[in-house]
């Protein structure tokens, strides 16, 4: 294997390793802020949840990366921060739809997705390293 091919290797394990780090780090940070207070915002009784904080932090990085706007470098951490935060929500929004939950509840049921998560960066990452 010659020099560039395992430059190229070494940057995209790296890159999927700060993704996998920012990623968990925002679950359990985010976790971690909700167990102690409620952090949601109200708006005329709507409440805002970090889910739409993360999917509007999810369109912001896309779109500077579809007119390359934004490097690399910054796009990893805004897509591992806002799937994070997305993730966390997912299950206890979804938990208050079938009945009354506490957000203690649902952090056993959030591995689940943040383990597939993982699975699935890792399949990505083994599909395009044997090409």
């Amino acid at each position: 294997m010659d020099l560039q091919k395992r430059i190229g290797k070494w940057e995209k394990t790296h890159r999927i390793a700060s993704f996998i780090f920012l990623f968990l780090l925002t679950v359990f940070i985010s976790r971690l802020i909700v167990a102690i207070s409620d952090p949601n915002i109200f708006i005329k009784n709507f409440e805002i949840h970090h889910f739409y904080a993360g999917v509007i932090l999810l369109i912001i990085a896309s779109l500077l990366m579809l007119y390359k706007k934004i490097k690399f470098g910054l796009a990893l951490p805004l897509s591992a921060i806002s799937i994070g935060l997305i993730i966390d929500e997912i299950l206890f929004v979804s938990g208050k739809i079938r009945g009354p939950v506490t957000y203690e509840s649902t952090l056993l049921p959030t591995i689940i997705p943040v383990i597939l998560v993982l699975l699935l960066i890792e399949l990505i990452f083994y599909l395009s390293s044997k090409k």
